[in-house]
């Protein structure tokens, strides 16, 4: 396997705990719709968007155009 299809797994690895990690929260919490959309400084639902943000934008750079 060649070094970029192994960040490549490591970022889905990542990905998938996140989600996992969202999945229990709510299950426990319940979901909150107004943190999701605003979420309040070091809330659970800001550092899981951010972390989500990070890992898709490395998997998946913004395009650029010239």
């Amino acid at each position: 396997m060649d070094a970029m299809s192994e960040h490549t797994n490591e970022l889905v690895a990542k990905k998938i705990a996140l989600q996992e990690n969202f999945k229990q929260h709510t299950a426990v919490n319940g979901f909150s719709y107004e943190e999701w959309i605003n979420p309040s400084a070091g809330s659970f639902y800001e550092n899981y968007k951010k972390d989500l943000a990070e890992i898709d934008n490395e998997m998946a750079p913004p395009l650029k155009y010239q």
